[in-house]
């Protein structure tokens, strides 16, 4: 692997990984009850005559999958980013450069452990969007996609970043005597 180079294959992988999470997440909303429950709300979107129960049960089916299916893209992206995150490190730790270099890379590369983070900001944003149609699965979404996020950001620079640095300044540090 050349200097700077992200192996791209582990993130296609991912990526993959991620459609699939988000059409079997589909596919047991279609088939499992208690997966409907989660992200059914109450509310209905738009008039509808007092008549229609058909109707009415029909938009919340529909809000709720999309509610479903915002999740999972969100949930996907999370592990993207992580997945993201790790290659650059990884790329970081196995390159030939000198400490010294590794560590201004390293310092560069900052912004990847905080990608999850976004990805949390962006979910519950998201979820606001589709607070209107479904408040309960709008808090599902807004919680867990930034509790997810802090989560892979935390074991980003806890147990890859930290470790790294702290390495590569010892290295540094016994080149410099």
């Amino acid at each position: 692997m050349s200097v700077g180079k992200i192996n791209r294959k582990p993130l296609i992988v991912i990526a993959v990984v991620g459609v699939v999470f988000v059409v079997i997440m589909n596919i047991l909303f279609s088939h499992v009850e208690w997966m409907r429950d989660i992200f059914s709300g109450n509310a209905v979107v738009g008039e509808v005559s007092p008549e229609s129960g058909a109707s009415i049960a029909a938009r919340g089916e529909i809000a709720a999958r999309i509610s479903m299916t915002i999740f999972a893209a969100i949930t996907a992206l999370q592990v993207l980013a992580f997945g993201i995150g790790y290659a650059v490190v990884k790329s970081i730790r196995d390159s030939a450069e000198s400490a010294a270099l590794k560590l201004v890379r390293l310092e560069a590369a900052e912004i990847f452990f905080d990608v999850p983070l976004y990805v949390g900001l962006f979910g519950t944003i998201s979820a606001f969007l589709v607070m209107s149609y479904s408040p309960q699965s709008s808090r599902l979404i807004a919680y867990s996609s930034t509790l997810i996020g802090i989560i892979f950001s935390l074991i980003l620079r806890i147990s890859l970043h930290y470790p790294l640095r702290q390495k590569l300044e010892s290295l540094k540090a016994e080149s410099d005597k």
